[in-house]
């Protein structure tokens, strides 16, 4: 029995396909079907405007091979042979067409002809109430293997009111020795005996606010099945991961971590596969590492998949490694991966290489708080310390706690527990999916009123039907003088927020009102909602209005963006074709523009890239915009955005070469754009920097914006030499001379500190005191650095020959520190390092080093004071 994965992905949607579903391909895993969702986590999302009728596609059953990712299992990584992160959902769905019948019969089908399971392994949940599935069952499997159970497992629902129904599924048996032994175990058991494989849910009701359940005219099948799982039941695997799906990467990741794939390596692989897998298709769909948001959640399951590693004394990056693995099994279902497997590689291994500082510097902190807890007579790390150290370091607490019991420490668990909690809540309040509103109350409006007609591309006036107006979030039959609020029109010439470019300004009136547009927004398909100001006026539904945009913000507007695809070009000549783009604003102001790329900037490559786009826009070539299919553009070479999803017409926007024929750059975008890349004007780049891991950002202006920064730049440059009383040609050598006559005095000013502060150490001698059987002295000085305090120690040393010293300075509202400690201390077990860290940990600060030398800071001036007057406590 061996069937490939590949080959049932492919049977899959080829079975349905055939009973008259539409194919549709993959969204992302940054869902475009419901943008207040994190991430897709399951095959119906993309198809969410579907179910509500909204879709403008023509199909009304499809299937589909959905990428998925949750976290919700994320502590049963490994442990059990069934749950993962990052998965393929295989679904086949309804919207108002086929219905239960068609969908059992279908699904028994499948699984028992083309995957050719065992019938008389197969079991089947229904709803308890559900009837007429449950008959339909009835007449192909015997009922003693139909299961009724309640609204728990079998029943879906999208929220408090709206579209739900009841569910049936069907489960495998795994055999006796996956049970949990239990006298009750059945398929009802939670346990790994019965693997549930395929959920058919049967969207038939509309759930009121009284809890009541009225029928929806539209009925809906949503069925979900794992491509994990069936490939596991196919090829009798008990469980997933002993498939063509993860045994390679497991095989891959044992041979760099040195270790077999036994029972006390399994779980720790296993995470590792699934983690892998999750880690490439998130970059590849366009996350990237960062402190919030999808980027935070791929910076943990990276650090996680990594710590595996650490724990096996492993102290390099290997996941980077794992990616050819990853992509030589999902290649045939997903062959965009081939050009995005440097960039994905280079990412990761960048991360990686942060977190094993990370780890290094984490365990320094964690020592610090130990030994300023062991001076208190403290065994119990607290919660807020791990958590702190866990959340604001990335330090593991899994580590923390490992480290801690090594060292004689208790985990105060149930306190960490409370400050994950409590952040939890915070991250989730702050959370608000991809920016957008919900979007709730204007899709009950889109179904009323149906989508807005653009008509910006070619008009800056066109004239609609003021079809709705919005005021405090409700509908509103006018808006007066002073109001602000919302205008929907039947079509209009304004350009809304969308693929990175900001919306068009101006204003909309009639003889009636006239109002300014200070945003547009589309929160659900092709709604353009106005936010406005009625300036003067009355402002009614049903009256007809102008929509009249500012033209020359819209020409900035596109100079700007047809100059950010002509810098993306220009990027991928001058650093190679893994440069893609990781995020774009283009407005009237400014551009920016973000891009993978694994190194700093140099800036003779600056100079290069903004004379080459210039060269461009000289050529004044021209801007050719054409719809076609999707398959058209892509084999002409159109590049599309990671993350994006699109239908198959596609608008492309082509920059030609100065030939007029061969395009220098193609790309599917739906912004607006010059005619010829003359009308540009000129090009400056004002700002290169670093993002993120492997993200660099390019910020630039163009045409009158350009005009206006090189113009305040002469100002700053004229205003420099008139202060230096240099002509500008003198300016840079004039003022090198006084950085250089500068830096002289103030060599001057610290040798004369110095032998200020020679002569003060013999006072401090005074203040030595004799702790636990060693000369020491704690001290506060004003006004000395770092340098200062350690020539006084040096000083001090040499005087006092046997001697501990902390020496504390307040400058510029910060503390700095050193401790230090003579060689015959040291030889006592003296560790000036530990000290430091132990005092540091105090004053809410850093610190660390060596036993005889160690040094730090704090912002926190009150709390030095503090503690300096207890210092004698670090003595032990």
């Amino acid at each position: 029995m061996n069937k490939q994965s590949s080959k049932i992905r492919a049977e899959f949607l080829n079975f349905f396909k055939n009973n008259g579903c539409a194919v549709v391909p993959s969204d992302s895993l940054m869902p475009s079907g419901d943008k207040t969702l994190l991430f897709t986590s399951a095959g119906m999302v993309q198809f969410k405007q579907h179910f509500l009728g909204q879709s403008k596609d023509t199909f009304t059953r499809a299937t589909s091979c959905q990428k998925c990712f949750r976290t919700s299992d994320i502590e049963q990584i490994g442990i059990t042979t069934r749950h993962l992160t990052f998965f393929e959902m295989l679904g086949n769905f309804s919207f108002g067409d086929y219905f239960k019948k068609e969908a059992i019969a279908w699904a028994w089908e499948f699984l028992t002809k083309n995957m050719d399971l065992p019938k008389d392994k197969l079991y089947i949940t229904v709803y308890k109430d559900d009837d007429e599935a449950a008959e339909i069952w009835k007449k192909i499997v015997p009922e003693d293997r139909i299961i009724r159970m309640g609204d728990d497992t079998n029943f879906w629902n999208m929220g408090d009111t709206g579209p739900c129904g009841p569910c049936s599924e069907i489960l495998i048996d795994l055999g006796s020795e996956m049970s949990c032994g239990k006298p009750t175990c059945g398929p009802a058991c939670s346990c790994d005996r019965h693997l549930e494989i395929w959920n058919l849910v049967f969207t038939q009701f509309d759930k009121q606010p009284d809890g009541s359940l009225k029928n929806l005219p539209r009925k809906n099948i949503d069925t979900g099945m794992g491509l994990e799982r069936i490939v596991a039941a196919a090829n009798g695997k008990k469980s997933i991961f002993d498939t063509d799906l993860f045994m390679p990467i497991i095989d891959n990741a044992a041979e760099l971590l040195k270790i077999k794939y036994e029972a006390k390596n399994v779980s720790k692989l296993r995470m590792v596969a699934d983690h892998s897998r999750a880690i490439t298709f998130l970059i590849s769909d366009g996350v990237l590492p960062s402190n919030e948001g999808r980027g935070y959640v791929l910076r943990r399951i990276l650090r996680r998949a990594l710590r595996q590693g650490k724990l096996y004394g492993y102290n390099k990056p290997f996941i980077n490694e794992l990616v050819p693995a990853v992509f030589n099994i999902m290649e045939s279902a997903y062959p965009e991966l081939s050009s995005k497997l440097s960039n994905i590689g280079s990412i990761i291994k960048i991360e990686e290489e942060k977190f094993l500082e990370t780890l290094e510097s984490g365990s320094e902190m964690l020592s610090g708080i130990m030994d300023s807890y062991k001076a208190k007579g403290i065994n119990i790390l607290s919660g807020k310390d791990i958590f702190k150290l866990y959340d604001t370091y990335g330090f593991p607490h899994d580590l923390t706690r490992e480290i801690a019991s090594e060292s004689g420490f208790e985990f105060d668990k149930a306190g960490f527990k409370a400050e994950q909690k409590t952040a939890q809540e915070k991250s989730r309040m702050a959370w608000g999916g991809s920016g957008e509103k919900d979007i709730t109350f204007y899709s009950i409006l889109h179904k009323k009123i149906g989508d807005t007609i653009f008509k910006g591309y070619d008009n800056y006036v066109s004239s609609g039907n003021i079809l709705a107006l919005i005021k405090d979030g409700k509908e509103a039959s006018e808006l007066k003088a002073g109001e602000e609020g919302e205008i929907i029109l039947s079509q209009t010439s304004f350009y809304a927020h969308s693929g990175g470019q900001t919306a068009d300004g101006g204003k909309i009136e009639n003889t009636n009102f006239e109002s300014v547009v200070k945003d547009v927004h589309k929160p659900i398909g092709s709604l353009f909602v106005h936010k406005v100001k009625v300036l003067k006026g009355l402002a009614k539904v049903g009256q007809e209005a102008s929509a009249i945009i500012d033209i020359e913000r819209r020409k900035q507007i596109a100079r700007h963006h047809t100059a950010t695809h002509i810098l993306q070009k220009v990027l991928r000549e001058t650093f190679g074709e893994h440069v893609a783009q990781a995020g774009s604003l283009v407005t009237d102001a400014f551009l920016r523009f973000d891009f993978t790329h694994f190194s700093s900037v140099k800036r003779e490559d600056l100079i290069k890239i903004e004379k080459t786009v210039n060269s461009v826009i000289r050529a004044n070539s021209e801007v050719c915009i054409e719809t076609m299919g999707i398959a058209q553009a892509r084999n002409a070479g159109a590049m599309a955005l990671f993350g994006e999803k699109y239908g198959n017409t596609v608008r492309t926007v082509s920059v030609k070469r100065e030939n007029g024929e061969d395009n220098y750059s193609m790309e599917l975008c739906g912004g607006t754009h010059i005619n010829r890349t003359g009308d540009i004007g000129i090009f400056k780049i004002a700002s290169e920097s670093s993002v993120a891991a492997g993200v660099r950002r390019i910020e630039a202006v163009a045409g009158v914006a350009a005009e206006n920064y090189i113009l305040d730049e002469e100002n700053s440059l004229a205003g420099a030499a008139e202060i230096l009383n240099a002509s500008k040609d003198e300016l840079v050598n004039k003022a090198r001379k006084y950085i250089a006559d500068y830096k002289k005095l103030e060599n001057e000013l610290n040798a004369l500190r110095s032998s200020l502060v020679s002569n003060e150490a013999d006072s401090y001698i005074k203040q030595v005191k004799e702790v636990n059987g060693f000369n020491f002295l704690s001290v506060m000085i004003d006004g000395l650095d770092a340098k200062e305090l350690r020539t006084i120690s040096d000083q001090l040393k040499e005087k006092l020959k046997s001697a501990i010293l902390l020496l504390v300075s307040k400058k510029y509202g910060k503390i700095a520190f050193i401790v230090s400690a003579t060689e015959d201390y040291v030889k006592k077990g003296v560790n000036a390092g530990k000290i430091a860290k132990a005092f540091a940990a105090d004053i809410g600060g850093s610190g660390g080093g060596k036993p005889d030398f160690a040094q730090g800071g704090s912002k926190d001036l009150y709390k030095a004071e503090e503690v300096l007057k207890n210092a004698q406590k670090y003595i032990v």
